[in-house]
């Protein structure tokens, strides 16, 4: 058989292994395709030789109606899940401007079983990529458990509205080719428009008046002393804001 066959039957075997969802090589990859449009919730699986083609799947997720308005909060989550390999990290990219407010873990304890905690000190934060990661010596995927990072963001107040923002995820799993990204995953949110409760905040926030809807003085309040709120209120204005608003 002359070396030219060889080769072309070679190639055409390689081919059809890769066209099966196989592959030749010890370095070769065989990762489900990341979906190719936006939605609020998506997962990636990766299946090749490191993992002795079993399943380990990376979910990230958008809690809630996959919208936000500028300056409010949304919160994430990333889940891997698989066939029994230690994670040993998950990395959360957000999209740019987006500041950390939370981050909480659920991983399987011996003790307790499947727990959340909350990590928010313990996170390691990185502009240059514009991500979170939480890294432990290393969380069971066996049986049914499984690992999640949930992240808050504040949303930049001058976000705008009618934007469409991609995210991505990532995971070190303890195996030959441990590092594993979806960077974009196409786990999306949506910027909005504030509905008129969010409107009315962010007008307080303008004229020094946001502490009047949240902290420990609030509207409600008003009903236990009306002398003391009356009080509260006054010492609470920023009568330097208010006179620039009425000037303007």
């Amino acid at each position: 058989m002359t070396s030219r066959l060889t080769r072309s039957i070679a190639t055409g075997a390689s081919a059809l292994l890769i066209a099966s969802g196989l592959s030749v090589g010890t370095n070769a990859a065989v990762a489900g395709a990341v979906p190719s449009s936006c939605a609020t919730a998506q997962t990636v699986t990766f299946n090749d030789p490191s993992t002795l083609w079993t399943d380990y799947h990376l979910n990230k997720e958008v809690v809630g109606d996959g919208t936000v308005a500028p300056g409010g909060t949304v919160t994430f989550r990333t889940t891997v899940s698989g066939a029994g390999a230690l994670v040993t990290a998950i990395q959360d990219f957000h999209p740019a401007g987006f500041e950390l407010v939370q981050a909480r873990s659920s991983v399987w304890y011996l003790l307790g079983g499947q727990t959340w905690t909350t990590v928010t000190n313990d996170v390691t934060r990185d502009s240059a990529t514009n991500s979170v990661r939480y890294s432990g010596a290393g969380w069971t995927t066996a049986g049914n458990a499984r690992a999640t990072l949930e992240t808050t963001y504040r949303v930049p107040a001058d976000a705008t509205p009618g934007d469409v923002l991609n995210t991505g995820a990532a995971t070190e799993l303890v195996l030959a080719k441990g590092y594993r990204a979806a960077n974009p995953i196409n786990t999306c949110v949506t910027i909005r428009e504030p509905n008129p409760a969010e409107a009315v905040t962010g007008s307080l926030d303008g004229l020094g008046l946001g502490w009047v809807t949240s902290g420990s003085t609030a509207l409600g309040d008003i009903g236990a002393d009306p002398a003391t709120f009356s009080a509260d209120l006054i010492n609470g204005l920023d009568l330097g804001q208010l006179i620039g608003a009425a000037a303007s």
